[in-house]
């Protein structure tokens, strides 16, 4: 296989390594029901995380930059028309225990991937097993890049309907204040790289 099409297919398989998920406040907030896979949730205290990684802080400063700046928008169902927040949301603060939470799932997505723990239930039960008190959530996760800057582009999603722009949305949403970003690195794994972030008010 030549180097263009193992690189072709690389690209391929990390874009659909791509989810995000977002719960409001409506919504139930981490009660979900349990589904006993007999698969265990990353304990709190096998999961740290140094918020000054020079990675973590390039995906905290894009994405304040992406919120504050002119390409603060994403296509609305029709795939025509946009929703337009340039100049009306503000920056997140970067907030530890969340990215412990995000450091939590990063580990998880690694063995099950998507918003639902190995155990079976909601994503959102990170945040109850750090005593984290919240209003509104959403999660986003990525796999197969080593850096900051590239995933984030993969959350961006500037080429993708409105169906594929849920990670774009939740970074753009005006409901978060906080957010927590961490990655992990398995080389053993398919992809090596797996990413989290979890935004929150």
């Amino acid at each position: 296989m030549n180097k263009q099409v193992l690189f072709i297919l690389l690209i391929t398989a990390t874009l659909l390594c791509l989810t995000s998920c977002q719960q409001g406040e409506n919504e139930i907030t981490g009660e979900q029901p349990t589904t006993n896979t007999g698969k265990t949730n990353v304990s709190p205290s096998d999961a740290t995380v140094d918020i000054n990684d020079a990675e973590i802080q390039s995906v905290f400063t894009l994405t304040n930059s992406f919120r504050t700046g002119n390409e603060a928008f994403y296509l609305n169902k029709d795939n025509t028309t946009t929703t337009n927040l340039v100049g009306q949301l503000s920056t997140l603060t970067l907030d530890e225990q969340l990215c412990k939470a995000a450091a939590i799932r990063a580990k998880e997505i690694i063995g099950t991937w998507g918003h639902e723990r190995p155990d079976g239930t909601s994503c959102f039960t990170v945040l109850k097993d750090i005593s984290y008190t919240y209003s509104t959530a959403g999660e986003n996760i990525a796999a197969g890049n080593q850096s900051g800057s590239a995933t984030f582009i993969q959350w961006k999603e500037d080429n993708e309907n409105y169906t594929g722009q849920g990670h774009r949305r939740n970074m753009l949403s005006p409901n978060f204040t906080k957010i927590g970003i961490a990655y992990t690195f398995d080389a053993n794994s398919t992809y090596k790289y797996y990413w989290t972030m979890i935004l929150a008010k």
